[in-house]
């Protein structure tokens, strides 16, 4: 996997290697770059694209905003109808449409977007 930031390749590592525990994944790493992301279980799928600590704490707003209408105590609708809300708010693929794969200009797209669509639900 290439680093979006600078281009080198990131290294693959497990969530040992990289948090001195495991938590089952694996990791790509840009140390350069402060950029990672987790992959599918331990497998070498990655969850999304590389995100240095800014798109990191931007995902984790938009994941804020964007999860209680699917899961928790005051979900709305069910995981593959809030996919669908999200494409439809971002003008996305199914494909393109997961937190994981969004900069942060989508992010802030994303989380201004479900304030106004969740005061309408």
């Amino acid at each position: 996997m290439i680093c979006g930031y600078c281009g080198n390749e990131a290294e693959f590592m497990s969530s040992k290697e990289f948090y001195g525990q495991d938590y089952g994944v694996n990791m790509y790493v840009c140390r350069p770059c402060d950029a990672y992301v987790g992959t599918h279980g331990k497998g070498k799928t990655p969850l999304g694209t590389l995100a240095n600590k800014r798109l990191r704490s931007m995902r984790k707003t938009a994941h804020s905003m964007f999860d209680p209408l699917w899961k928790g105590k005051y979900r709305k609708m069910g995981r593959g109808k809030a996919y669908q809300v999200m494409q439809e708010l971002m003008n996305l693929p199914p494909e393109k449409a997961h937190i994981g794969m969004m900069d942060e200009e989508q992010c802030y797209e994303l989380i201004q977007k479900l304030k106004v669509y969740r005061g309408l639900i």
